[in-house]
């Protein structure tokens, strides 16, 4: 017992090591995401316009970053002290979820630490795909004309809007969570992302959908726009949680979770939604026969800096020991906003709308070694809202000390 606190200063130094390693490219970006898709889609569009289609990556660069799935505090051991022994003892129980949480806490004086790698490319938005994202037709009032005369909307044809967008997220993670009481854990999570985004836009008048035939003695014609490409890497939003275990077996493990989310990512980068989170989380859980451990959570997300952003947030799923070495997980995951977060007042191409995410997440964790675990995961969304990617893939490294 009297060399635990220098193991936990070792694998910190550890973690930290490997961490800084794998952030060393630059962090600098000529032009922020945000920025050069801007730029790519407004430097083709009349000036009547520019303002309502420059909110669009605004809001998407925030619907994004609110995008991005977090791992889980519950580590793949559990250890409670047996006074007989004078000794902390495994629990035989599942590896644990890797994005749900259980209710479970790591045990006091214990340190996991996880490194992990996500890889994600975004493929729709409410349903429409982000590489044709086609302009709102000439019933809409958000719709696009170009006209002889802006200034007195003289000469106005109305013209279709195709915009083809490419947006990808890698994200490296290091987590810490440390048992400071038997039934308390804290932690802290902190992601490096690098964000990449490709964008063109083309305008063609007159616009197809148009009733009738305009008046355009230069139509049809067709302008296209200088093709944007940026990339950044930079920290991510800071996370700052515990759990505390309410109840044990009685007839479930009931814990309680808080967590501050504080904004040290870019959000003009996508790297962070650009507020302050705080979350209120109860994780109910139980073991059968040792081998399988469903597990529900739910918790509510208060954004302080606008409550329209706030989210509802919940999971159901069981993590099942095949072997000693390997647990599969699955879990159904959800988030829904209380409201519709953010408007685009006339919206030219898409609307960011109120939307219920649902994903399912299906992997496993093996034990190759003592104390470690290795996981591997997939995110497959369940439906059209929001910000979504066809699939996201996870992978890491994780060890007790």
């Amino acid at each position: 017992m009297a060399n635990r606190p220098g193991r936990v200063m070792i694998g910190l130094r550890l973690s930290v090591a490997v961490f800084a390693l794998s952030i060393a490219p630059c962090m600098v970006s000529a032009r922020t995401l945000e920025d050069a898709l801007a730029s790519s889609i407004s430097q083709s569009v009349p000036n009547k316009i520019r303002a309502e289609v420059n909110q669009f990556p605004q809001v998407f660069a925030a619907a994004v970053a609110a995008s991005f799935p977090v791992t889980s505090t519950s580590g793949s051991y559990v250890y409670v002290f047996n006074p007989a022994s004078d000794s902390f003892e495994r629990l035989t129980v599942p590896l644990g979820p890797i994005f749900s949480e259980r209710a479970q806490t790591l045990g006091a004086g214990k340190l996991d630490v996880e490194l992990n790698y996500l890889y994600t490319k975004y493929d729709d938005i409410n349903g429409q795909e982000l590489d044709h994202l086609v302009s709102q037709d000439p019933s809409n009032p958000g719709h696009i004309e170009i006209c002889t005369d802006p200034v007195h909307h003289i000469g106005c044809v109305p013209t279709e809007g195709l915009v083809q967008l490419d947006l990808e997220a890698q994200i490296v993670t290091l987590s810490a969570t440390y048992g400071v009481l038997p039934d308390l854990d804290v932690n802290v999570l902190l992601p490096v992302v690098r964000t990449f985004l490709r964008s063109s836009a083309t305008f063609m008048g007159p616009d197809p959908r148009a009733p009738g035939n305009p008046s355009c003695p230069s139509c049809p014609f067709t302008i296209t726009g200088q093709p944007a490409s940026e990339a950044s890497t930079g920290v991510g939003d800071l996370l700052l949680r515990s759990k505390y275990l309410i109840t044990r077996n009685a007839p479930m493990d009931l814990a309680a979770g808080l967590t501050l989310s504080l904004p040290t990512g870019a959000r003009a980068d996508f790297h962070g939604t650009g507020d302050t989170l705080i979350g209120f989380a109860l994780y109910a859980s139980r073991t059968y026969a040792e081998r399988i451990e469903p597990h529900v959570n739910l918790s509510f997300v208060l954004n302080t800096n606008k409550f329209d952003r706030s989210q509802i947030r919940y999971s159901l799923g069981a993590d099942v020991r095949i072997f000693d070495w390997l647990t599969l997980n699955n879990d159904f995951l959800g988030r829904s906003d209380i409201t519709q977060p953010d408007q685009i007042d006339q919206p030219a191409f898409v609307q960011i709308e109120r939307s219920d995410v649902l994903t399912f997440s299906t992997g496993l964790k093996v034990a190759p070694l003592r104390h470690s675990a290795v996981f591997f995961n997939t995110l497959l969304p369940l439906n059209n809202d929001g910000v979504r990617a066809d699939e996201a893939f996870i992978g890491g490294v994780e060890v007790v000390f």
